[in-house]
């Protein structure tokens, strides 16, 4: 969200960006929203609701600024995750991470952390990268890990959660305070999910 929040007050539609790759199959499909975009002229403040694509990006020209509403986050959160789903998931190789019986894994506010060449506060992009990984936790005893490496995966649960501590923005949960505790304390540490 916050990289879509930052694209609409930098984004020049006169400018043609290079795409990457193609979009993946299915992106046609996908319908119109049926809603309309709320729009701000940053001088006077004055807000209108337009529903036509072409009118968007005439408004959009000349300046005015696209206010996310809570359902256009909603809709760009679906959108990422199948994205993810399409996209990127398939590429990687899933490996399932059980936690030894007297350890566990946490959670945070970024329920999926990814890394790529050792950065984790990277974009999804980065997902491309061939030294990438994915981390999901899925419940206190359950995480999975994907990533472009094929050899066997050495982790601990403390690594782990490290990694989803570091990713954090505002909060980590766990199954116990040690173990949150712990998660906060390591998340200063180099983060290394894979050996």
């Amino acid at each position: 969200m916050d990289l879509e929040e930052e694209w609409r007050y930098h984004w020049d539609p006169n400018v043609d960006v290079p795409v990457v790759e193609p979009p993946p199959d299915g992106i046609n499909s996908i319908r119109d929203k049926v809603r309309g975009y709320c729009l701000e002229n940053p001088d006077t403040g004055e807000r209108l609701e337009v529903t036509d694509s072409d009118e968007f990006r005439s408004y959009f020209k000349r300046g005015w600024k696209w206010v996310l509403r809570s359902d256009d986050k909603l809709e760009l959160l679906h959108m990422q995750a199948w994205y993810f789903q399409v996209r990127h998931f398939p590429r990687l190789s899933w490996v399932r991470l059980n936690a030894p019986d007297d350890e566990w894994f946490v959670t945070s506010d970024r329920g999926v952390a990814w890394l790529a060449d050792g950065c984790a506060d990277t974009p999804p992009a980065a997902l491309r990268h061939p030294t990438a990984q994915v981390v999901a936790p899925l419940t206190r005893k359950v995480a999975l890990v994907g990533r472009n490496a094929t050899h066997k995966l050495q982790v601990t649960a403390r690594e782990v959660n490290r990694f989803i501590a570091s990713a954090a923005s505002d909060w980590v949960a766990g199954p116990t305070k040690s173990v949150v505790e712990q998660a906060i304390r390591d998340r200063t540490s180099n983060v290394v999910i894979a050996r």
